[in-house]
């Protein structure tokens, strides 16, 4: 088989693989991808698409490594140093995966994926207005995003813009009427523009999309505090509660409510547990550090 006949059985392959890939099958993916590997182990594109499985099984370093070598051996840099950068967000490491996706962007300027997830980077770095530049790139590249849209509103509500804030939920949101997460943010921002009972009713809605959202039941729960209605404020915490059951912050509205309702002992017993809670996991850290002297 000549260079070239090789070159078009490998294409065949990898095209093979992503339609596997795209409908779930990673097995039969991983088995067309691993062919090209077999009989050309330098095949940069047969190296990235693995990489992008081990990244969805959660084998982050793996799947770096591999995203390295696609590289080294011509592979789309944009793509890979993108995916780099999601497997080290992954990883909590936050200022590499930005210069990851920083370099994606040197490679190619238009690509719409980097500058999302730059500046979901540069959002969790507190750096909120380089973030908001970097989704209306985004944006302007392919409007038709919700995602793009939810956490450009995520960031100006951050930055205290409310009222842009929610244009940009309602921009999510047409998108994609279904949308649990907009729908929350949106009523955290109606809530923070002092606009209580939108709030009240953006809260409902994201827990009919999302019934189970711990945060939503204890966000609705205090706005209800807020508006005087304590005893639908202690149901939706406890509701929260009953979803997430170390969730420290329920265990505190629920002691905040608690107080409003005048019973106190019950309210002392609620700050304890969240304090316990709060507590679990910087002593968990300490155990582990402790596991590995010993290892």
């Amino acid at each position: 088989m000549n260079a070239t006949t090789n070159r078009g059985d490998a294409a065949k392959l990898i095209q093979q693989g992503l339609l596997h890939h795209r409908q779930g099958q990673v097995a039969l993916a991983m088995d067309r991808y691993t062919q090209v590997l077999r009989s050309d182990p330098t095949n940069a594109d047969a190296l990235y698409y693995i990489a992008v499985v081990a990244c969805q099984e959660g084998q982050f370093k793996q799947g770096i490594e591999l995203a390295r070598r696609s590289l080294s051996f011509g592979g789309s840099a944009a793509r890979a140093h993108n995916l780099i950068g999601q497997a080290l967000h992954r990883q909590d490491d936050v200022k590499g995966a930005l210069a990851a996706f920083d370099s994606a962007l040197e490679c190619d300027i238009n690509f719409v994926d980097a500058y999302a997830n730059r500046a979901n980077m540069l959002s969790a770095l507190g750096r909120h207005v380089e973030a908001l530049s970097s989704f209306d790139r985004a944006i302007a590249l392919k409007p038709g995003q919700p995602d793009d849209w939810s956490n450009r509103g995520l960031t100006l509500a951050r930055l205290k813009r409310f009222a842009e804030a929610i244009e940009s939920y309602d921009r999510a949101l047409a998108i994609d009427p279904q949308f649990a997460i907009a729908h929350f943010n949106r009523a955290n921002a109606l809530r923070d523009a002092g606009r209580l009972e939108e709030a009240l009713a953006g809260f409902d809605r994201a827990l009919e999309l999302a019934p189970q959202a711990a945060h939503a039941h204890l966000a609705r729960g205090m706005l209800l505090k807020e508006l005087g209605r304590p005893e639908e404020a202690l149901e939706a915490v406890e509701r929260a509660i009953a979803h997430e059951p170390e969730l420290a912050a329920a265990h505190k509205g629920r002691a905040a409510v608690l107080d409003a309702l005048g019973r106190a002992e019950e309210a002392r017993a609620a700050r304890e547990k969240a304090a316990e809670l709060e507590a679990k996991p910087q002593k968990d850290a300490a155990t582990q550090k402790e596991n590995d002297r010993q290892a």
